[in-house]
């Protein structure tokens, strides 16, 4: 007996050296965004007409590197011999930019190719993008680098039936989201609608009946949701508490609040404020609020306080999930109020997930591998210093931005979204007067052990 706690307490301290070395990582050692090339847009029209939609499409030429094409002088294109590359692309273009009808997808037939110089403003609308297709090519003699101008091409496609049911994908897989599509939509007998697509976003649907824009919202909804985050603030919210019914109620309560402030968000409830220091503001308070309870873990865990902490959180998460809301809303079609609600359905769907994720995940780790106390130790430790730097990160990026905005408008934008987060204190007042059963049934903690108190439980009937 006393060989297997032995080894039980060398592997307990193995996996806690192990856990804490990754405190000890340097930041900078992970960090390659700045690597990453810069963006790649596309601009384009699509178009239905009578048995045929017509897609306009503005490449920029550095993605013809890939092609090699001909060039001349010190990198300027040959357009003598450049037509043969030029069908090329048109082709690959057509195959990697897909137009669909009904589940059909369409084979498109290219109508006219054009060079274009970077000056070349004709893409401003659909009516001089297509004049300019149909007008003359440039001079042979033009000095054109390789990777510094367009192509601009014309792609027709045969509707098999009515073409209001378009979807298109943008598939480049190499590039991922870092190639944009910036599309407007011109369908007939309704207004044009802007909308910007990554490579990476699947099919999309241009004018979506209410069960697409539903799907695609719910699922918007979970993946902007479903984030680092927001999984770690859960993580370390339910780490000292053992019974899962018990964590319903506080996450409950910041899926509340976070739907609440979402909604108003993308309602335009914030529109007229001017709150430029708010997205950071919210990344200030989540590792704030994460920090916080790192450093209760490690003592006495209530978890009635935790209700206003969730709560706080999730308002303020609403305001950045609002924000994503209302930039997708040129994806809504006709459909507005069913977006929203799957959106929000999306989101809550995120949140269960991350509880579900986070309470069995701690409670494998617990049994099999540190231990519930040495568990919450490292847990909250790891979870402690990683919210400090996200603190202090955002408080100076916060403090930057303070600075640079006038006062009269910090406070008028301030003054509109107090009053949003009056219901998390209203829940934060609400749980105090809970009954102390709802403290939940908590792992032994630190300040226990280092007094040497048996690690009774509390007991619970919720």
């Amino acid at each position: 007996m006393t060989g297997r706690v032995t080894e039980r307490s060398l592997n307990a301290c193995l996996w806690s050296i192990v856990f804490l070395s990754i405190l000890a990582f340097p930041r900078w050692a992970v960090a390659n965004g700045s690597d990453l090339p810069p963006e790649v847009v596309l601009q384009g029209f699509v178009k239905p007409e009578e048995g045929r939609i017509q897609l306009l499409l503005r490449l920029p030429l550095v993605l013809l590197s890939n092609f090699s094409p001909p060039k001349r002088g010190p990198g300027y294109i040959d357009l003598d011999h450049i037509d043969t590359t030029l069908r090329q692309v048109a082709a690959a273009t057509g195959r990697q930019i897909e137009l669909s009808v009904d589940g059909t997808t369409l084979a498109p037939t290219t109508r006219e190719l054009r060079l274009s110089l970077l000056s070349d403003r004709s893409f401003a609308s659909y009516t001089s993008a297509l004049a300019h297709l149909q007008g003359p090519p440039l001079p042979t003699g033009t000095d054109l680098f390789w990777n510094q101008g367009f192509l601009d091409l014309r792609l027709e496609y045969l509707a098999p039936g009515p073409s209001s049911n378009i979807w298109i994908r943008v598939n480049v897989p190499e590039l991922g989201n870092r190639l944009k599509l910036r599309l407007e939509y011109l369908p007939i007998g309704e207004p044009a609608r802007s909308l910007e697509i990554a490579g990476d976003a699947g099919w999309i649907p241009l004018n979506p009946r209410w069960y697409d824009a539903a799907w695609l919202f719910v699922k918007g909804g979970f993946v902007n949701a479903f984030a680092v985050e927001r999984f770690l603030f859960i993580l370390c919210l339910v780490a000292p508490f053992r019974r899962f019914r018990s964590l319903v109620g506080v996450v409950a309560a910041y899926s509340a609040l976070q739907a609440l402030t979402l909604t108003a968000a993308a309602q335009g409830a914030l529109a007229d404020a001017e709150i430029g220091w708010l997205p950071i503001l919210s990344i200030t308070v989540f590792g704030a609020a994460v920090l916080v309870l790192a450093i209760g873990n490690l003592a006495v865990p209530r978890l009635r306080p935790r209700y206003f902490i969730a709560s706080v959180v999730g308002a303020f998460a609403g305001f950045g999930l609002g924000r994503l809301l209302t930039d997708a809303s040129p994806f809504m079609g006709t459909h507005p109020l069913v977006a929203i609600v799957a959106f929000n359905i999306g989101v809550a769907l995120a949140v269960v997930a991350c509880l579900v994720i986070a309470f069995f995940a701690l409670r494998l780790l617990f049994a099999s591998v540190l231990g519930p106390l040495l568990g919450v130790i490292v847990l909250s430790a790891l979870l402690g210093h990683a919210s400090w730097h996200w603190m202090m990160d955002g408080g100076r990026e916060f403090v930057r931005q303070l600075a640079q905005t006038p006062a009269a408008s910090f406070w008028s934008g301030l003054f509109v979204v107090v009053p949003w987060l009056i219901p998390a204190l209203l829940v934060g007042i609400a749980a105090y007067f809970l009954p102390k059963r709802f403290d939940g049934v908590r792992v032994p903690t630190l300040l226990r052990a280092l007094h040497g108190t048996p690690p009774t439980e509390i007991p619970s009937r919720s």
